[in-house]
């Protein structure tokens, strides 16, 4: 059984993570080498595989990183205690500007690179991310259904994808390839007021 780190060897594999995102990021998969992480790091080779294994370990450690840290920014508020269109509406804005992190939006555009040589991490990364909060939506809207500001009727699971790429719409795909398209953040905030409205409203 592994031994919980440090709280020295925590900061070190905290190092080797940042540094490994931004050389990922810089040179792709291919053109990254260990050395170069290292190098950026600092520390050894040793402790890096002793963290991480190889490169193929250490780029699925990023990726489940980053996942985990877009789920937590997208569950940082308690909602449970919001009236449904403050609580929706919060959800929906930490999802999509989650997404648009450009963090985010490189790492995404860097798996997808990946992903056919990688299933097992596409598929994990899958499963740490957007079908996690797919069914944390589900559970709210239940909530709701159950606090009754939501119709009993709504086939919760279906209406959860429904919201979830309504609110995304296509800000994610623009941002990758045409983000001087982009529109500002009043108009995605509006445009989030919308879907919520057409949520709670057109029953």
């Amino acid at each position: 059984m592994q031994q919980p780190l440090s709280q020295r060897g925590q900061k070190r594999q905290q190092a080797i993570l940042e540094a490994a995102t931004e050389t990922f990021l810089q040179h792709g998969y291919e053109g990254t080498t260990l050395n170069m992480i290292i190098a950026r790091a600092g520390g050894s080779r040793r402790s890096l595989y002793d963290y991480f294994g190889d490169k193929q370990g250490l780029f699925s450690a990023v990726i489940r990183y980053h996942t985990d840290k877009l789920v937590e920014d997208v569950r940082a508020i308690d909602v449970t205690g919001m009236p449904a269109r403050e609580g929706l509406t919060v959800l929906a804005r930490n999802f999509v500007f989650a997404l648009l992190e450009p963090v985010n939006l490189e790492l995404y555009r860097l798996l997808i690179t990946q992903a056919p040589a990688s299933p097992e991490l596409a598929r994990s990364a899958y499963l740490a991310g957007p079908a996690l909060l797919l069914n944390e939506l589900e559970k709210y809207l239940d909530h709701l259904q159950r606090q009754g500001q939501l119709p009993a009727s709504l086939p919760t699971p279906h209406t959860a994808r429904q919201f979830l790429g309504m609110v995304k719409a296509e800000f994610q795909l623009c941002a990758l390839l045409s983000p001087e398209r982009m529109p500002p953040d009043s108009a995605i905030d509006a445009h989030i007021g919308d879907c919520v409205a057409l949520l709670l409203d057109n029953r």
